[in-house]
């Protein structure tokens, strides 16, 4: 009689076990779904159903990003904004953070200190701490950004980018370009707009930014016979000159802010000033 421990022994008790493995996890045989009760049913059709939703996950995760046609532009600086649909706005692009512009360890529009090798930007009216795709036109390169400051307030620009975002879209050289901009989540997808910023941030009217005090004082009474609620906001400009923004209303309908634009620019057409709508923050 061999040993226990006999290589022999070792091979069919190696075999045996391997037979009883196979036979525990043999499947088991298919069932007519019509057939043998709730149980097997639910057997059956588990496997199929978790089929169908992975399908549907890798359907809607790999779904391609939404496009922009530049025929559907509107009238606010190439600006769309359309309910359920994300917000595209195209003209030219800045860049503030030098190390001669004063910007850097400043308090943004937002509370956070402005660092320039964030990836971050200023827009007049996108709400605060949302997300935008920023494509340079001339170059067809792409960068996420966030939205933490106000501006640029310079005619003709519709974003001021950090540092690190010129950076990142090769436009440092040259100061400005022309970008394409997209309202998008923090995972980099179009997304709409939040309603209720609306009247969370109401939009203003910026009239001028002055820095003396007697030239502050008479349009703030000047606008307030006409347009009630007038506002002052001090800032800083990019040559260190202290003024004070003077802004008029409070709006929660952009349309309504655009209708007081058109005025206040028909009322002060004489004096080179040139209105422009942004948010109380």
């Amino acid at each position: 009689m061999l040993s226990p421990f006999h290589p022999t022994n070792w091979s069919k008790a190696c075999a045996l076990w391997i037979h009883e493995i196979h036979i525990a996890f043999d499947p088991p045989t298919p069932v007519d779904p019509g057939k043998g009760g709730v149980l097997r049913l639910m057997r059956w059709s588990t496997p199929r159903v978790a089929t169908l939703v992975a399908l549907s996950f890798t359907l809607h995760c790999t779904r391609p990003p939404a496009t922009y046609d530049s025929s559907l532009a509107g009238s606010r600086q190439g600006a769309l904004s359309v309910d359920g649909q994300a917000y595209v706005e195209e003209g030219m692009a800045s860049w503030y953070g030098g190390n001669d512009d004063g910007f850097a360890g400043r308090p943004t529009a937002s509370g956070e200190i402005f660092d320039p090798e964030q990836f971050t930007c200023a827009h007049r009216t996108l709400p605060l701490g949302s997300f935008v795709e920023v494509e340079n036109l001339e170059n067809r390169r792409r960068t996420v950004l966030r939205v933490n400051d106000r501006g640029p307030f310079i005619k003709g620009r519709v974003l001021d980018l950090s540092k690190r975002g010129a950076e990142e879209l090769g436009f440092m050289g040259r100061g400005t370009t022309r970008i394409r901009l997209r309202s998008v989540d923090a995972m980099g997808l179009p997304t709409a707009l939040d309603p209720a910023m609306d009247h969370a941030d109401p939009f203003v009217v910026q009239v001028a930014a002055l820095s003396d005090p007697k030239n502050i004082e008479s349009l703030t009474r000047e606008l307030e016979n006409t347009f009630g609620v007038v506002t002052t906001q001090s800032a800083t400009t990019r040559g260190g000159l202290a003024v004070k923004r003077v802004r008029v209303g409070s709006y929660t309908s952009r349309q309504d802010a655009e209708q007081a634009a058109e005025q206040l620019a028909k009322l002060l057409k004489d004096r080179g000033v040139e209105p422009f709508i942004t948010r109380q923050r």
